[in-house]
């Protein structure tokens, strides 16, 4: 049997449909973080913010997937690392998986701070996509 990762799809993972047919898919809550969206971007990051939280989806995929993810989100050339985590799954379980934040140079690079988006403007481009909204309406909230 070969190994799974758990992964966490915060921004373009959702509103593309990475999520669709993975394994252990569950919405989840993450805590700690604050997820921003600059004006102008196409895609969301995430901040340090110890009083946020948001939610997201977990799932799981494959070694070769989870390397796949690596060059998508520009591992090897310093725009994101992936980092492992606890998430908050329903009934207050909590399970390990791996998510995507930006490098300090991104966040030097890009101008990301904390006041760069305080309302979670992301939620926008979930509610777009209504077969996420009737799916995982949690997203939204």
């Amino acid at each position: 049997m070969r190994k799974k990762y758990s992964i966490i799809g915060y921004g373009t993972f959702i509103t593309e449909g990475y999520w669709k047919n993975k394994e252990n898919l569950e919405i989840c809550k993450v805590t700690g973080f604050r997820r921003i969206l600059p004006e102008g971007n196409w895609f969301p990051y995430i901040l340090i913010d110890k009083e946020s939280s948001f939610w997201a989806l977990k799932f799981d995929i494959s070694e070769v997937e989870l390397y796949k993810l690596d060059y998508y989100e520009g591992t090897s050339i310093g725009l994101y690392r992936r980092i492992q985590i606890e998430v908050e799954i329903k009934n207050n379980v909590l399970k390990k998986a791996f998510i995507y934040i930006p490098t300090e140079e991104t966040i030097q690079k890009e101008r990301l701070s904390l006041e760069t988006d305080r309302k979670d403007k992301w939620k926008n481009e979930i509610k777009k996509i209504i077969e996420i909204t009737e799916k995982f309406p949690e997203l939204i909230y």
